[in-house]
């Protein structure tokens, strides 16, 4: 039996009426057997297991004011403009659309202009916004209207923007509030524009998203717009995704935010991700240069730095040796061959990070290079770690190496070697985007509830 209303088994009614009497003295923001059967359904039944989580979820809503959050509170100026999320019109089925550009999201200027409660609290305003939207749609309907569809827009992801440590950190911890606050509240989850490195970020990510969500997934091909309206009418969609609403724009903006990178004036501080006392120190001395070894024993070992300076740019980028070469007459010279490009970074103004993709074992070879001034020395902190492929991480998605700078203030950097395999989609957690359309995937959508 489902678990919901007109399908419950004998079992599942007795643990519906067991529930509601062992949370008779407290109040409860609803009080139907919908909501009840929506935590039950969440544990599978298990009663004792439901009741603590709603006592937590009463304690949760108190600690964030959720019952007054959508009058008094305000997010800040930066989560307006730059969080790309809002909600337009409904599915064929009547229930209510979320849109979510998370190819948009600026994962590391949100860590660098926000602080975590804040953006916590705004998912929570959401949450409560999709309570309103349900209790509308339902008033409008007729009938019980309890779960939404969500959009969600891949492009733009990009391991540049995404495979961000504090990103990650942030999708979990978003993603581990909604679970235990907002269970069961999604129809479906319909994704569109996936790019070929999605199956990767997903990876890192697929962890914090139960089962039943993932099978809620519906992945479109190259013709996503034709295969999106088979979901949602043209009179409810916008432009920009097949629709005929333009609401002033094809994004139809006036509801959903664009998105973007976020401008360095929001930002409150110089933020890095491991804080340098736990870093290592070099002194770059003026017109000269620091190269630091790092030997890398499995192919698919992602290196992973971030690194700041204290006063002063400073050229940086990585190497890997190619063996020896023997010249006629002259000492034998190793050649190394560049996989990050050496350039001047501005890390005394924002912390540099970044990823490199290993396809191959061998020895990498990081350079600060600090030639160029005759003046000025230059203190370097950095960190350098080295991720050996994973069970979840070692998926062959791709032949070719790639190599991610993760700098900011510049444009998205992509670099490939090799020949990359052609478009397809596979079933399970290989899933790559391509020309036809997968359902029940184990791919997640990014930060939403569960259904």
């Amino acid at each position: 039996m489902s678990g919901h209303i007109g399908d419950l088994s004998p079992a599942q009614e007795e643990a519906l009426r067991k529930l509601k009497a062992s949370l008779s003295d407290v109040t409860l923001p609803e009080n139907d057997d919908y909501f009840f059967l929506r935590w039950l359904r969440a544990v599978k039944f298990d009663v004792q297991r439901a009741e603590d989580r709603l006592r937590k979820h009463l304690e949760f809503r108190r600690e964030f004011g959720a019952d007054t959050i959508l009058t008094d509170w305000s997010p800040p100026e930066v989560l307006v403009k730059y969080y790309p999320t809002g909600f337009f019109g409904e599915d064929r089925d009547g229930h209510p659309v979320y849109y979510d550009n998370i190819g948009n999201l600026d994962p590391r200027g949100l860590h660098r202009s926000c602080k975590l409660e804040d953006i916590v609290k705004l998912k929570v305003m959401q949450s409560e916004m999709w309570q309103a939207k349900f209790r509308e749609f339902t008033e409008q309907k007729g009938r019980k209207i309890e779960t939404i569809t969500c959009v969600i827009d891949m492009e733009n992801l990009s391991f540049h923007r995404h495979y961000y440590r504090p990103g990650i950190n942030l999708f979990s911890e978003l993603s581990g509030v909604l679970q235990r606050n907002y269970p069961e509240r999604n129809h479906l989850i319909l994704v569109v524009k996936a790019p070929r490195i999605f199956p990767a970020l997903y990876n890192l990510v697929k962890h914090f998203i139960d089962e039943n969500t993932r099978s809620k997934i519906v992945i479109f091909g190259a013709n996503w717009k034709e295969e999106l309206l088979q979901y949602i009418s043209p009179d409810q969609l916008p432009q920009a995704y097949g629709g005929t609403r333009c609401e002033p724009d094809p994004m139809c903006t006036n509801f959903i935010t664009v998105g973007g990178d976020i401008p360095p004036e929001y930002y409150m501080t110089n933020l890095t991700e491991t804080s340098k006392e736990d870093m290592e120190s070099v002194v770059v001395s003026r017109g000269s240069s620091y190269e630091r070894e790092f030997t890398v024993e499995l192919p698919e070992t992602v290196i992973r730095w971030e690194f700041i300076t204290s006063d002063h740019d400073i050229s940086f980028g990585w190497y890997q040796k190619s063996g020896a070469k023997r010249r006629r007459f002259l000492p034998t010279m190793t050649e190394m061959s560049e996989v990050v490009p050496m350039k001047r970074r501005n890390s005394h103004i924002i912390p540099e990070s970044g990823s490199l993709l290993c396809s191959t074992a061998g020895i990498y070879v990081m350079k600060f290079d600090n030639s160029y001034s005759w003046t000025r020395s230059k203190e370097v902190f950095y960190s350098v770690k080295l991720l050996p492929p994973d069970t979840e991480l070692s998926v062959p998605l791709m032949a070719a190496e790639e190599i991610v700078e993760e700098g900011t203030g510049e444009e998205d950097e992509f670099y490939e070697c090799g020949d990359c395999p052609g478009d397809q989609t596979t079933q399970g957690s290989d899933l790559s985007p391509g020309d036809q359309t997968t359902q029940g995937s184990d791919l997640s959508p990014g930060d939403q509830t569960t259904q």
